[in-house]
């Protein structure tokens, strides 16, 4: 589920850096508190934690200091690809996403 989320905040972010979407449309859906807080309740990858909450930010730099909303970004994407690294150090072989193991 960790790597999921980090794969889907990688693609929000890309979408944010293209302008494919807001910063106020990705905090709504994928970037707010709720997302946090359910990793928090998991105790998640601390990685992933500490990118999510860098994510639940964004809104506010682009509406506080937009030109430094591309870098913001860039620290996110960097924490998330730490977090895939964290996870993947963790990685069961032959582990699946999105299918609970036996």
């Amino acid at each position: 589920m960790q790597r999921l989320v980090a794969v889907t905040a990688l693609g929000m972010c890309r979408a944010l850096a293209t302008g494919a979407i807001s910063p106020a449309s990705a905090c709504h859906r994928l970037f707010g508190p709720a997302l946090l807080t359910r990793l928090n309740q998991m105790n998640a990858c601390p990685s992933l934690r500490h990118a999510i909450h860098m994510a639940t930010e964004l809104e506010a730099v682009a509406d506080l200091i937009p030109d430094r909303l591309a870098s913001a970004i860039a620290d996110v994407e960097a924490e998330l690809l730490k977090a895939l690294t964290d996870l993947a150090l963790a990685d069961l072989a032959g582990e699946k996403w999105l299918v609970r193991a036996p």
